[in-house]
């Protein structure tokens, strides 16, 4: 891995992509945020501000629970539109992985939480409120998650998903499984090219896992971005895969990645790269090159 793409990465950790609207219906506006309802009593939150991080909560009888909860800066705002929506403090923080731009908010709004992470699943199971799943999560090709964890509030039976290594260590897929409705953190961006350095390889197939793991009808939150349906979730990866294979022509041809870089392969793609600069074209064809060199 070349320092570039090591850096990259890191910036990659910290800074992920702006959003489009949702192709859900928005059903009000409190505290500049914007709140798009995804199931009975699910919604996504998103405060206009900084990278636009997507916030979920499930509001029902047993309270509230959130799947990440954004910036310190809009903190007091969630905390006031958790209390307006369900006058109460949240129950439950699910954190999707541990970058700033997704926990910070858990100083104000898990303050009376009790909070879930990659690093405290087992903790969590050993105090009776988090169960191992039922064997592997396995997909309808036989792919497999493996190793999961449930855990049942408002009447849903909740999946927390492992698969930390591509984005960051600590990544969590939060499934939803009544309201077919999966938050994949940053694992999935909708409107960019993937942050994972060059980890595209395991990457894509990540990808080829979820396609196959959930039903077809399930909704797709990002960490940032709109959301997906699974038709969307194919189309970005067949997208994802039609820029790797033009890039592999040009290694196979025996170019290296300044002279690929150069010759603009993925001029047809450059609206992927708008909102954040540093995952560009140039970018995503370093990080192609870095993952497939030993194929090339």
């Amino acid at each position: 891995m070349t320092l570039r793409v090591k850096l990259i990465r890191e910036l990659v950790i910290v800074l992920t992509c702006l959003f489009f609207v949702s192709e859900a219906t928005s059903i009000e506006e409190i505290e500049e945020a914007k709140i798009v309802q995804m199931a009975e009593n699910l919604y996504r939150i998103t405060f206009p501000y900084s990278l636009r991080t997507n916030i979920v909560m499930s509001v029902g009888p047993d309270g509230v629970l959130l799947v990440d909860t954004g910036f310190k800066e809009t903190a007091e705002a969630l905390n006031s539109l958790i209390h307006k929506l369900a006058k109460g403090d949240a129950e439950y923080i699910i954190n999707t992985h541990l970058h700033g731009d997704h926990v910070s908010g858990n100083w104000i709004c898990g303050k009376n939480a009790t909070i879930v992470d990659f690093d405290n699943l087992e903790e969590c199971m050993s105090y009776g409120f988090v169960f191992p799943g039922n064997g592997d999560l396995e997909g309808k090709l036989a792919e497999s998650f493996g190793k999961y964890y449930s855990l049942n509030f408002n009447g849903e039976k909740i999946q927390i998903i492992p698969y930390p290594g591509i984005h960051s260590d600590t990544d969590l897929l939060v499934y939803f499984s009544k309201s077919e409705v999966v938050h994949m953190g940053d694992l999935l961006l909708t409107q960019s090219f993937p942050a994972v350095g060059s980890r595209v390889k395991e990457y894509m197939n990540f990808l080829d896992k979820v396609v196959n793991t959930f039903p077809s009808a399930t909704k797709f939150i990002a960490g940032h971005g709109r959301d997906y349906t699974m038709a969307n979730l194919k189309d970005y990866r067949q997208m994802l895969q039609t820029t790797i294979d033009i890039v592999h022509k040009e290694m196979k041809a025996g170019k290296d990645l300044g002279q690929i870089q150069k010759a603009d392969v993925l001029k047809e793609w450059e609206s992927w790269g708008e909102f954040l600069t540093f995952l560009n074209c140039d970018t995503w064809i370093e990080c192609i090159v870095t993952s497939y060199l030993e194929v090339s």
